[in-house]
């Protein structure tokens, strides 16, 4: 081999050792390129994945909390239905009392609502019909002393109860005016007895 040929084997020989270490730096940069992708991907890949988990997570218990909200509502709703039915058949009860027990309901609560004064009674046109002949007299003795109540003629436009009238001003004390007042209360007493 001549000095020119072992030259020119000599550049070859460094070009292609110069070839081979470019691409293997290349293939390397490549490798750590791929690599570095590949982890950044994953740590994207792992934080999408801890989002979505919390907001199904998230879903899952404003799902839960809304069926246990609603089943509560629904409860409520039964229990107050079962509520409002007792207290509409103590109402149908208390107007379609025995004139006795009815008259006798009415001078307990005529003695409770009376005013100090001279007032008048008025009952409706059913129960007017079938009042007993003593009963003011009855009533009166029912009274605290200072307090005193006539029997109207005149019937009075209720279902049940009575009213009292003192100087022109009418207290309604109809039995369904009475429960209306005190609706709240005896609902509470109900709820009470049913479900302790």
């Amino acid at each position: 081999m001549t000095g020119l040929d072992k030259i020119l084997e000599d550049i070859r020989q460094q070009s292609s050792d110069a070839v081979s270490k470019t691409v293997g730096d290349a293939r390397s940069q490549a490798e750590a390129i791929r690599q570095d992708a590949e982890a950044q991907a994953e740590k994207v890949r792992l934080t999408y994945q801890q989002k979505t988990e919390k907001m199904l997570k998230g879903s899952r218990e404003r799902l839960a909390s809304t069926a246990q909200l609603r089943q509560r509502q629904s409860l409520l709703s039964a229990k107050q239905k079962i509520i409002s039915g007792i207290l509409q058949e103590s109402l149908a009860a208390a107007e379609s009392l025995p004139s006795e027990q009815y008259f006798a309901a009415v001078i307990r609560m005529a003695s409770h609502t009376a005013h100090r004064g001279e007032g008048v009674i008025f009952l409706n046109r059913k129960y007017l019909g079938r009042l007993p002949e003593d009963f003011e007299k009855q009533l009166n003795d029912a009274l605290p002393d200072g307090f005193s109540l006539s029997v109207s003629h005149e019937a009075a436009a209720i279902d049940s109860g009575f009213l009292l009238q003192y100087g022109g001003i009418e207290e309604d004390c109809s039995f369904r005016s009475v429960l209306s007042a005190r609706k709240e209360e005896l609902q509470d007493k109900v709820r009470e007895i049913l479900f302790p």
